[in-house]
């Protein structure tokens, strides 16, 4: 990561993305976005100079559910971009330790390893829906920001079957116990 997009990070509370790898992770809603524009486009061409009938209030009643679907999701993926913090004293050493601990039982592999931040990755599993997560963890002060997410520069998938969480989780609550919470 570089200075700026960890900056970014910490202002924002959120993992920076290029335009790649938020084409990728925001893939289903503009698909969906497409979807509902051309579902749209059809109606109004079908009723350009005709009369609403009774049976148009079903389409208007999925259109709109449609929409809440695409919002709800696009909500969905914008949240899993925030970070997780935790306030901590312990030393950066101890915080690697921690962390190569952590990166061996989950078996990540180490992208990015400097002074501020860590981005670490799984392998993609052999289940055809697991295609790997991307992990970041930026140190600020007394507090250390993570965050993992679907792996973004692979095409984005809405379940990550519990993995993100566990990468999260599993941080949080070695750095909780080594700090003596």
């Amino acid at each position: 990561m570089t200075e700026e997009e960890i900056r970014y990070s910490i202002e924002k509370n959120e993992v920076k993305l290029t335009i790649w790898e938020k084409l990728n992770h925001y893939g289903i809603v503009i698909f969906q976005l497409i979807i509902e524009g051309l579902y749209l486009i059809g109606f109004v061409r079908d009723h350009e100079n005709k009369p609403l009938k009774s049976s148009d209030g079903l389409f208007i009643g999925v259109f709109v559910i449609l929409i809440l679907i695409l919002f709800l999701t696009y909500k969905l993926l914008r949240h899993r971009l925030a970070f997780n913090s935790i306030e901590t004293s312990l030393k950066r050493t101890e915080l690697n330790e921690i962390i190569r601990k952590v990166g061996i039982e989950h078996k990540w592999i180490l992208l990015t390893v400097n002074e501020k931040c860590i981005v670490a990755k799984t392998k993609p599993g052999y289940f055809p829906f697991w295609q790997g997560e991307r992990i970041t963890i930026i140190f600020e002060q007394n507090r250390v920001l993570i965050n993992s997410i679907c792996d973004p520069v692979k095409t984005n998938r809405l379940l990550s079957l519990g993995q993100n969480r566990r990468n999260v989780n599993t941080l949080m609550d070695k750095i909780k116990i080594r700090s003596g919470f």
